[in-house]
């Protein structure tokens, strides 16, 4: 039975032995069971030998493993470590890398090393998994080991198999196997090469170790915490503390990028090179441990790339706007005596003008937060001022300006976009304050801001009388209508008018003058304009010449008034009227002849023309010559209307004048009436006919007959003209013979004055001498005097003005009363009557004034008589045609209306005065 057992065993294990051979493969039985290793687990174990050879096989399969695997996972570490050495050294390495190449050197650690050992040392810890892995080596062997090691588990019967026969067969397979070394049944074994590139591998890391420490350690660093802030080594070290994330740059401007070497830095190229985006390379040299980049202008954000031997830096950088001002202003605070409050300028054209004595600040607005900012304030030299002030009176006491550049440092405060700076004073001399400033990008703005500040003085108002004439004549009922026009540049305080009268002639009684605050202004007020109407009456102001000014004042102390040129008002008594239109009436009549000559001139012209050239009017000098008559002709015109305006004024005061006699006015006024037809009509007439006689389309009969009709309108307007002229001469005779009445007549009150004046007070004066009465008695007898003397003067000029009137005139009626007037000796005799009367001859003054107030009387009558003798009975009472009665009307109305306009405008004038007369005068600042 053993016999048969043992047969059977070594068929089964021949089979194997040849299907083993057949597909070249290890027979990998079923899955058993678990097996113990435990000797005395098994039913028949296999040989002490045997058991020891696999024991030992085991033991060397294990350590072989378990060494590749150690090897194999520091290799691993090794190599990841160096590789992330070497690519840092090339580039910044991202971090995810590090953590791939990390995860992938500590895999054959983690990975690698316990699937090793499982599979070597785990899985082949049996004894039928070592004779599997035996026979690969040896095959035969291999079997009958796999099958003897079966037998040790197998439960036989005595029918299949014996003791025996197991003890026998598994005696053999542990004969054959010691006869064989089962280690050459090892897998090759790799700890060798593993161990000599791991030792490599250290080798060149202690190396570099021991050669580069700090880069060593910043790449462990970096190889064993991939996502740590860990700084990049490299052995040229670049100092980008300066350059922000991103880096701003000013907009489509070129730009320079300066970076300088760390000071740790342990290699100093002599060129490093950098560029913007994708653009070309720009190389920079080192210059003092720097390298310097200039990059052209660019408007697209992009990155700077920076590569300096090992060193490389990608700089994020972009483009944006310079800061600009939105807004910049001034905060002026003016002299406190000026009474204004603070006020606001705006800068923006970079100018200002300040008065002296002034303190500003500024307040600028950017476009951008700001970081930092500095102002500069430099006082100009003498030299260099663009608009040098003069000073004023008051001023040339004040400190000469330096010649010397003075500068300053202005304070500033910044919060957010705004800008404010200290205030400071504005000096003498002009000044020019620059500002610049940097934003939260360190951009400045692209040229400093500067603002020039040009001092003035508080210069003197001015003030100054509108829409009157420079010399004005007037009665003293009338009233005179202006404005009071009054500027400064910092404030009006007040504004007003004064007067100040002179007598031409000696008098009695004190010039006039006095003054008036019109308008009260205030601090804001630099302009005042104001009506005002100045009646003499009102203001109790007798006839005489009155210097009037406007005044105005301002707030600087110590300038006091300032007044206007003085324009001239002749207060005239009705005969000193009367006799200054008689002046202005002979004027108007000269003019009027000179019109007439010239007229008589182109007349004359006219008719050379039409005998000279009757026959081609056609022809371009006649066309000439008769355009030239025609601009002749209306420049006539246009001194005919220039003088019918001035007779029409003269005609106008003549009638307010109320003592010129109606047959003056009424020859006056035809003279007037015909001149304006002239100007008006006839003249312009003329002008058209020969406009016409030029005309290209007509005929040469028609231009005859247009030039024959503008000699004959000519010949009826030189007769218009030579009747008007007629008719302003007899009124200028009739003017002139009435002044002669008229200052008679004015001699004679003022002779009935005297007298009445010492009849007045003849109780208290009789019998005394002058130097024994009172004051008020000898102030009343100085007053007739001085009357009598200049009633003496007058009659001496009425009897030289009536020589020379005879003398034009040859009118026998006037040489008469020039001989009764020197035959009398009237200028003597008055004379001698003043001195009687100085001396108090009270009773004899009397009479002889009276005598003499007689006389002229008289005198008088004489010239009224002759004129109602010379008026053809034109002034007898109510008669007369009824053109004449017509016109008498006309007076009385225009005289009327005179006197209404008279009351009107003095009470416009006392309205004036009394508002005037409620304000308050301007305090004096001191």
């Amino acid at each position: 039975m053993i016999c048969a057992l043992f047969s059977q065993c070594q068929t089964r294990i021949a089979a194997s032995h040849s299907q083993n051979k057949s597909q070249r493969k290890l027979y990998l039985p079923m899955p058993a069971k678990p097996q113990t290793t435990n000797r005395q687990s098994h039913l028949a174990p296999i040989p002490n030998g045997l058991q020891r050879q696999l024991q030992t096989f085991r033991r060397s399969l294990w350590r072989i493993k378990v060494t590749e695997a150690l090897l194999a996972g520091c290799l691993g570490l090794v190599a990841s470590f160096l590789m992330v050495f070497l690519l840092d050294r090339l580039f910044e390495t991202p971090a995810s890398l590090r953590l791939i190449i990390l995860l992938t050197g500590t895999s054959l650690f983690t990975v690698f090393a316990p699937y090793w050992i499982h599979r070597w040392v785990y899985r082949h810890r049996r004894e039928h998994q070592l004779a599997r892995l035996i026979s690969i080596r040896f095959p035969n062997l291999g079997d009958r080991l796999l099958g003897a090691i079966e037998l040790q588990d197998q439960k036989e019967k005595t029918e299949n198999l014996s003791p025996q026969l197991r003890a026998a067969a598994m005696r053999d397979v542990a004969k054959e196997a010691s006869k064989l070394d089962l280690t050459a049944a090892l897998p090759h074994p790799s700890q060798r090469k593993w161990l000599l590139a791991v030792v490599a591998l250290s080798c060149v890391t202690a190396a570099l170790l021991i050669g580069a420490p700090d880069a060593g350690i910043n790449s462990f660093k970096r190889w064993i915490m991939p996502y740590a802030s860990t700084e990049r080594f490299t052995f040229t070290r670049l100092d980008l503390s300066a350059i922000g994330t991103p880096e701003r740059v000013p907009y489509g401007e070129a730009f320079s990028l300066t970076i300088p070497l760390a000071k740790d830095t342990g290699h100093k190229p002599m060129e490093a090179r950098a560029r913007y985006g994708n653009d070309d390379w720009v190389q920079a040299a080192r210059v003092k441990d720097t390298y310097t980049f200039h990059f052209a202008g660019q408007r697209a954000m992009d990155t700077v790339t920076v590569e300096a031997h090992d060193a490389r830096h990608e700089l994020p950088f972009e483009p944006v706007m310079r800061p600009e001002t939105e807004g910049i202003e001034a905060r002026v605070e003016l002299p406190d005596y000026l009474q204004r409050s603070d006020s606001t300028s705006d800068l923006r054209s970079g100018y200002i003008s300040l008065l002296e004595g002034s303190s500003m600040s500024i307040e600028t607005t950017t476009t951008r937060k700001l970081l930092s900012a500095s102002a500069e304030l430099v006082t100009l030299p003498q030299h260099e001022q663009t608009q040098p002030t003069t000073p004023s009176i008051e001023d040339s006491t004040a400190s000469e300006p330096t010649n010397k550049t003075i500068s300053k440092t202005v304070k500033l405060e910044i919060e957010g976009k705004t800008l404010t700076s200290e205030p400071f004073a504005v000096a003498k001399q002009a000044m020019i304050l620059t500002v610049d400033w940097r934003d939260i990008y360190k951009l400045s703005a692209a040229t400093p801001f500067q603002i020039r500040i040009e001092p003035v003085q508080d210069q003197a108002p001015s003030s100054y009388l509108n829409e009157i004439e420079r010399q004005h004549i007037m009665l003293e009922e009338e009233t005179i209508e202006f404005k009071i026009v009054a500027e400064d540049d910092f404030g009006l305080k007040a504004c007003g008018i004064s007067w100040e009268g002179s007598f031409s002639k000696p008098t009695t009684g004190s010039p006039a003058s006095g003054e008036l605050t019109v308008t009260a202004g205030n601090p804001t007020k630099t302009n005042i304009t104001s009506p005002f109407s100045f009646s003499p009456a009102n203001l109790s102001i007798k006839p005489q010449k009155i210097s009037l000014r406007s005044w105005t004042e301002d707030y600087k102390p110590g300038r006091g008034r300032v007044y206007s040129e003085p324009t001239t008002l002749y207060v005239l008594s009705r005969t000193e009227h009367a006799q200054v239109l008689k002046n202005r009436f002979d004027s108007a009549i000269g003019q009027l002849e000179d019109v007439a000559r010239q007229e008589q001139n182109l007349n004359d012209e006219n008719l050379r023309t039409e005998r000279d050239m009757g026959e081609d009017l056609q022809s371009e000098s006649s066309r000439e010559k008769l355009k030239r008559q025609q601009d002749s002709e209306a420049a006539n015109q246009e001194r005919m209307e220039e003088i019918s305006k001035r007779v029409e004024e003269i005609f106008k005061d003549a009638v307010r004048n109320g003592e010129i006699e109606k047959e003056s006015l009424k020859k006056m006024s035809d003279a007037l009436q015909s001149m304006k037809e002239l100007s008006q009509q006839d003249l312009p007439q003329i002008g058209k006919k020969l406009e016409d006689a030029q005309d290209r389309r007509n005929t040469n009969n028609k231009s005859k007959k247009d030039l024959k009709e503008a000699i004959e309108q000519q010949n009826e307007a030189i007769k218009k003209m030579q009747k008007a002229i007629k008719d302003a001469k007899e009124a200028n005779q009739m003017f002139e013979a009435g002044t002669f009445v008229n200052r008679l007549k004015k001699a004679a009150r003022t002779q009935d004055s005297i007298a009445n004046g010492i009849i007045g007070i003849i109780d208290t004066i009789i019998g005394s001498s002058f130097d024994d009465l009172d004051p008020v008695e000898q102030r009343s007898i100085r007053k007739s005097h001085t009357q009598q003397r200049e009633n003496a003067i007058d009659i001496k000029w009425i009897q030289e003005d009536l020589s020379n009137y005879y003398s034009r005139t040859q009118n026998p009626e006037h040489k008469e009363l020039y001989n009764i007037i020197q035959k009398s000796m009237a200028d003597a005799e008055l004379i001698e009557l003043a001195k009687r009367i100085s001396a108090n001859l009270s009773f004899a003054s009397i009479s002889q004034s009276k005598y003499w107030a007689q006389e002229i009387r008289k005198w008088v009558k004489h010239l009224e008589g002759d004129k109602n003798n010379s008026g053809g009975g034109a002034g007898g009472g109510g008669g007369g045609s009824q053109e004449e009665q017509d016109f008498e009307f006309m007076l009385k109305v225009m005289r009327m209306i005179q006197q209404e306009q008279n009351i009107r405008g003095r009470t416009r004038a006392l309205e004036d005065l009394r508002r005037s007369l409620q304000k308050p005068p301007p305090k004096t600042q001191s």
